[in-house]
């Protein structure tokens, strides 16, 4: 097994080589055995570093692989990971480093939302194809696609759980202020409309800088809710967690799918446990429950899990940011072989056609939508028991 220093020096090593690669693309598709060029923009660091570190760990992998066993068309993969240090503007700027001077066929990422919402002009002017693996709302560009269900089909089937499931009728929303927090909460503040006798009765946000939240959840506490919602990333909802904790809350808390991640756990696993909180993700963090026959614990995780173990040792433990990149780097491949060509307008053509089976769900965008997933298909409630996640039982 690699020293986990060892790790990070090689990634960064790879990472930094391609980015300050000296060569010049030519304005049209590369020529027949030049290397075909795939941009990636990722918050390595910054607040959002613990999600986008593993994506980049797993970007590696997944062209490290790709690349042995022939790359595309018969040409390696050239990858350039671009950190945005979890800053939308730095994105924006990243992504026009890919687009005009990487000269990138595709460009796949980002780690978080906001970043996502910067860069959709820039590819979008630049006419390059852009598979993003963040949960923004469908902007309806011909040159973006999403994977997955996306935050409003996610948020859409966590309130239908909480309702329809939990039987709980009051309310409380906690979200962060970045794009994914704000967009969820419109998706909740409307869709609650569709379940007569249901009511958000209050909406309380937070910064993605703050330290503590004991005066939204006093306020919240106040409102005498059935339920808190909380849709927030995993190290946040940790600092909620203690918060609540020290509050003596007692309130039923249903966290969404950022929150199940490890640094969550380590931070605030047991208060989670304790206080019996419910979380909404996806089927790959209670895989080992499936039947071992299962299609996507044994099409899908196991040969992933294998590869990532065999790059970074047996210690890796598969996160949702693990999966979320593979979804989007596995459809962007997909799109190039189909295309036959690293033409960036055959491959957004391509990106309208295929179906691939990902971690988030199929995807299987249409020219008329280019969300990855029709429905969330594969997040489903789950809570912790002794450090890891399980099966929801009432």
């Amino acid at each position: 097994m690699r020293r986990t220093n060892r790790i990070v020096s090689t990634a960064m090593l790879f990472v930094s080589l391609s980015i300050c690669s000296l060569c010049i693309a030519a304005e049209g598709p590369a020529k027949a055995g030049e290397p075909i060029k795939i941009g990636s923009v990722l918050s390595v660091t910054g607040w959002g570093g613990f999600l986008g570190a593993p994506e980049r760990d797993a970007l590696i992998a997944i062209v490290e692989d790709a690349n042995r066993k022939g790359g595309l068309l018969g040409r390696q993969i050239e990858l350039t990971i671009e950190d945005d240090q979890s800053n939308p503007s730095t994105a924006a700027v990243a992504a026009t480093k890919l687009v005009r001077d990487k000269r990138v066929a595709v460009v796949v990422g980002p780690t978080i939302t906001d970043s996502g919402l910067a860069m959709i002009p820039v590819c979008e002017q630049a006419q390059t194809p852009l598979v993003t693996t963040a949960p923004i709302l469908n902007p309806a560009k011909k040159w973006v696609f999403l994977t997955g269900p996306g935050d409003p089909r996610g948020a859409s089937r966590i309130l239908e759980f909480a309702i329809k499931e939990l039987g709980m009728k009051r309310i409380a929303l906690l979200h962060d202020s970045a794009a994914y927090g704000m967009t969820a909460a419109k998706i909740y503040n409307k869709d609650i409309a569709d379940y007569p006798g249901a009511a958000i009765v209050i909406d309380e946000r937070y910064e993605t800088t703050d330290t503590n939240m004991v005066s939204q959840l006093m306020k919240i506490k106040a409102a005498n809710p059935d339920i808190i919602i909380l849709h927030g990333t995993g190290n946040l909802a940790a600092v909620i967690a203690k918060n609540y904790k020290q509050l003596g809350l007692t309130i039923p808390v249903l966290a969404s799918h950022a929150t199940v991640v490890p640094a969550f756990v380590k931070l605030a696993g047991p208060i989670a446990e304790e206080n019996k909180w419910m979380f909404f993700s996806i089927k790959h963090s209670i895989v080992k429950y499936l039947p071992p026959d299962d299609p996507y614990r044994k099409n899908l995780f196991e040969p992933f899990e294998r590869l990532m173990k065999e790059k970074y040792g047996d210690s890796v433990k598969i996160n949702q940011f693990h999966v979320s990149i593979y979804d989007g780097i596995k459809v962007a491949m997909e799109a190039i072989r189909t295309a036959g060509t690293d033409d960036r307008a055959a491959i957004r053509d391509a990106l309208e056609k295929i179906r691939v089976d990902c971690f988030l769900g199929p995807y299987e965008a249409t020219p008329e939508d280019h969300q990855g997933s029709r429905k969330d298909y594969y997040s489903v409630p789950m809570m912790l028991n002794n450090g890891e996640f399980v099966p929801f039982r009432k």
